[in-house]
């Protein structure tokens, strides 16, 4: 008898359903079967689990086993907001902005019908800091709020950050960073998650399909990464041997506070730094304009001074990621 078949002879309740709908999606802690998962999920739907339609949402919005829609994903947020999602109720808001004066606070189809997604699909402005290394910001990249969303969703969640060692193909505590980290699976995801990472391929001209998982960082007091490279084959996290013939060739950061000193992002052989306020986004390329290693991209977070710091970070890789 499989795990999916000794699971589903239990009893269940609407949210046991999305629980193991979900993970059933990505093969997490079950067997994997979408087709079985989006089955699940639809019926616990059915059955009441606002949360159930908030994960919906997040596959319409990344197109993940069905038909890429925005409209569906907003329909299916309404859904788990009327169903009682906080985090369905948590994203609508947060799309749609303030309420107006004198409107029903909880009136969610009114809130689904004043979300304007054109501004998060549009490219932003972007500014160049640096061409050796090409570094490029871009100012208020995400609106107001989405910091602390982020972090919210974060919270509680973070782990010492590691790094793949390519010699013992693990995971371990790398002495130069001593900062906490979260990846994000698409099941942990949120359909805020899924736009900012679009709005990042509008920004960089690079498809989602090249990025990785997207991880927030936390710096505590004290806390920082040295001096490093983020393409896999520099290093010790080596994947020259793993067949997997790609490798990162930009990095992007997106700043979730701002309430902290120090932390600079340094550019140590260039005599660079850069500091984002809340919202703001910089992005720099692991590779010159031949398409060869970019050495003057060593790059270091600075030791935090006062306070602690969020950044979200995604790489991204030359091709459709596969590792």
């Amino acid at each position: 008898m499989s795990l999916q078949d000794s699971n589903e002879l239990q009893p269940r309740t609407a949210a046991d359903l999305t629980d193991l709908g979900g993970r059933m999606l990505i093969g997490k802690g079950a067997v994997a079967d979408p087709s079985r998962g989006l089955e699940l999920l639809r019926r616990a739907m059915a059955e009441g689990d606002g949360d159930a339609a908030a994960l919906l949402a997040v596959l319409a919005g990344a197109g993940a086993w069905v038909p890429q829609s925005w409209d569906t994903a907003l329909d299916l947020l309404q859904t788990g907001a009327v169903l009682g999602s906080t985090r369905a109720q948590g994203q609508l808001r947060l799309l749609a902005g303030p309420a107006a004066a004198g409107s029903q606070a909880e009136d969610w189809p009114a809130r689904r019908r004043r979300i304007d997604l054109a501004p998060w699909l549009a490219a932003p402005d972007r500014h160049v800091l640096w061409d050796e290394p090409r570094v490029r910001m871009s100012r208020a990249f995400a609106p107001p709020g989405v910091g602390a969303w982020v972090i919210n969703t974060v919270r509680g969640r973070m782990r010492q950050a590691l790094m793949y060692h390519g010699d013992t193909k693990t995971e371990v505590v790398d002495p130069h960073r001593s900062c906490s980290d979260y990846e994000f699976d698409l099941i942990g995801s949120d359909l805020i998650l899924i736009l900012i990472r679009n709005r990042i391929a509008a920004a960089t001209g690079l498809p989602v399909a090249a990025m990785e998982p997207p991880r927030v960082f936390h710096y505590a007091t004290g806390q920082e990464i040295k001096a490093h490279y983020d393409r896999l084959n520099d290093g010790i996290g080596n994947y020259a041997d793993s067949g997997y013939q790609g490798d990162r060739i930009v990095t992007f950061l997106l700043y979730l506070n701002d309430d902290f000193d120090g932390g600079d992002l340094d550019f140590p052989l260039v005599g660079q730094r850069f500091k984002g306020r809340e919202g703001d986004a910089v992005y720099f390329a692991h590779v010159d304009n031949s398409g060869a290693p970019d050495r003057k991209s060593l790059h270091a977070g600075l030791p935090i001074l006062r306070g602690e710091k969020y950044v979200l970070s995604q790489w991204i890789h030359d091709r459709p990621l596969v590792l």
